[in-house]
């Protein structure tokens, strides 16, 4: 939970110390030992049998799934049996589980998970210090006019974000960040694209596409604007007022290709994710073809 979050929690008398103690204060200092007891409101969540999280690769070291779009990684103040983490440690009780990165909840695509703890602390590492190279396929609002370019806009934090969490490129404070990216076919009124991020800073190619003038299909924030985003919260909104308006229940952003090196063998693994049902049926509508290491049938169309 978020700070804000936490200091609430406190602040209503929801938070205790096992010996009945009550916690009135944020700045409480935690001392050794410390066990606290918090009350909150339980969660109501459906089953998770619907769920399904293809494997792509699998061995002593390494588990890469394929994460279905509209599914949050790790457990949140919404959701907890309902996320990536729970659900394969819950279907995998014996095996040791760690993710090693992270998609925004919207995105689909390759997620790679640690079996053990060395193979845990490498990846990580490789993460941390760019060693990885990861592609996305994004379709995006109107028609691509170059085959290839650089998006290099520097991004920061939006100070006056309503919802928090908005991005925007340029002003004091900005840091550095570069997409590559690549136009896989194009289609009358949208494009296919393959996005390579140089670096990773939050929703940066959400951003960058936004920002030249061509943001990804379903996006409720950068193409729905941050008020249209909060009225869309919690799914209040019906998939087809998404589709009316931004043409997609959830951003059309798929994380297919991510290559690493393996920790164990020192070897290089690349990986593919192919576009899940949702994507491949917007890219038939749209008349845009899809490569065949994308395709779930691994023919192009």
């Amino acid at each position: 939970m978020s700070r804000n979050t936490a200091a609430d929690v406190i602040k209503n008398g929801q938070l205790r110390r096992d010996d009945g103690a009550l916690i009135e204060k944020p700045s409480y200092r935690v001392r050794e030992g410390d066990l606290f007891l918090m009350r909150r409101k339980k969660l109501r969540e459906a089953p998770t049998d619907d769920i399904q999280i293809p494997v792509i690769y699998e061995d002593e070291d390494v588990l890469v799934v394929n994460k279905p779009g509209g599914l949050v990684v790790h457990p949140t103040a919404s959701a907890y049996h309902r996320t990536l983490i729970r659900i394969l440690r819950e279907r995998r009780p014996d095996h040791y589980l760690t993710l090693s990165h992270r998609l925004d909840k919207e995105t689909s695509g390759l997620m790679f998970l640690a079996r053990n703890l060395e193979s845990d602390t490498a990846i990580k590492e490789d993460f941390a210090r760019r060693r990885i190279s990861k592609a996305y396929l994004a379709i995006v609002i109107g028609r691509v006019d170059a085959d290839e370019f650089v998006i290099d806009q520097p991004m920061r934090a939006m100070s006056d974000s309503v919802s928090s969490c908005m991005m925007e490129v340029g002003g004091e404070g900005a840091v550095p960040a570069v997409t590559e990216v690549t136009v896989i076919s194009r289609g009358k009124q949208s494009t296919l694209v393959e996005a390579r991020p140089k670096t990773g800073r939050q929703h940066q190619i959400r951003v960058h596409l936004a920002t030249v003038g061509h943001p990804i299909i379903g996006d409720k924030l950068y193409l729905g604007g941050e008020d249209f985003f909060l009225r869309s919260l919690g799914g209040r909104m019906p998939d087809e007022d998404l589709i009316g308006a931004i043409g997609h229940w959830r951003q059309a952003l798929h994380a297919w290709r991510v290559s690493v090196t393996h920790p164990r063998s020192k070897e290089r693994l690349t990986v593919h994710a192919p576009l899940p049902s949702d994507l491949l049926k917007l890219c038939d509508q749209f008349g845009l073809s899809v490569p065949a290491t994308a395709n779930q049938n691994g023919d192009s169309t």
